[in-house]
């Protein structure tokens, strides 16, 4: 494993990974940034160098990786490992299956890359400043190595243990998340059908602490939903809520806990935000 870390890549520049981005821009490490969407990368001109390509982040240190899916993941370390040097670190953001994460890293041993799991999940709500806890998994020493690079945008860190252990516990983290989610988008259609001021709920609901910070944004979401953009960002959580609660439901069957109620919300996340975004 090779010594400090001399420049920083990161691959994925939606709303969790361009908000990482933006940080890593903060500090004095070179930073090379890729996606495939035109109008992300723009959004980077003259704090980071525009990559060509997935392949044109081989001459980092350490590259981070926050796309949606499995799939995605593993086209962007397909295209890595073929450029990264030996001692180079790939950062995996994306809530993906524990399997995957292991197969990467075993074809990355062979390219004497290492991988750690780093998911993370917001805590801070503004547009500066760290604002995820990390969950990381894999080798301590590698996780000490790129402190710097997790300091840039995480209020928390946290090491979990071996490789799997972190995406498995960031994917109970989002099955949490997105019952709490379903909850409150129905319980203020209920509220409001029922002629109660959305307000009033609202104010007893962060009260009582009822009101979580995933469910607050949510309705923030439901309350702005006559704007496109908020539409767009609400059709795009829709799919991710749905992939989340397959991982939850497909983890639960793996370790013999029945997932019924990941499996229950799963059917019916992705209609009920769509639903909530045709009104």
């Amino acid at each position: 494993m090779s010594g400090s870390i001399t420049s920083v890549g990161f691959i994925g520049l939606g709303s969790m990974g361009g908000a990482q981005a933006r940080e890593l821009a903060k500090l004095s490490l070179p930073l090379a940034v890729f996606d495939h969407s035109a109008e992300a990368m723009k959004r980077f001109e003259g704090r980071a160098r525009l990559a060509s390509g997935i392949a044109d982040l081989g001459d980092c240190d350490v590259v981070g990786i926050c796309v949606q899916d499995d799939r995605q993941v593993h086209g962007c370390v397909d295209k890595l490992l073929s450029a990264l040097k030996p001692g180079a670190v790939i950062m995996i953001h994306s809530t993906i299956r524990p399997a995957t994460v292991k197969s990467v890293a075993e074809a990355a041993a062979l390219r004497k890359v290492e991988v750690l799991e780093a998911p993370v999940t917001r805590t801070e709500m503004h547009d500066d400043g760290p604002f995820v806890f990390c969950m990381v998994a894999g080798d301590e020493a590698v996780k000490e190595r790129v402190q710097p690079v997790l300091d840039a945008y995480s209020t928390n860190t946290m090491m979990v243990g071996p490789l799997g252990s972190a995406m498995a516990m960031k994917i109970s983290n989002n099955l949490v998340a997105w019952c709490e989610i379903m909850l409150g988008i129905e319980a203020f259609d209920v509220a409001e059908a029922a002629g109660v001021p959305l307000d009033k709920l609202a104010a007893v609901m962060e009260r009582n602490g009822n009101m979580t910070p995933p469910m607050r944004g949510f309705l923030r979401f439901r309350a702005d939903r006559g704007n496109q953009a908020v539409r767009d960002l609400m059709a795009v959580q829709a799919g991710i809520g749905e992939k989340d609660l397959t991982l939850a439901e497909e983890l639960g069957r793996s370790v013999g806990v029945d997932p019924t109620i990941a499996a229950h919300v799963r059917r019916f996340v992705k209609e009920r935000i769509l639903e909530v975004c045709r009104r």
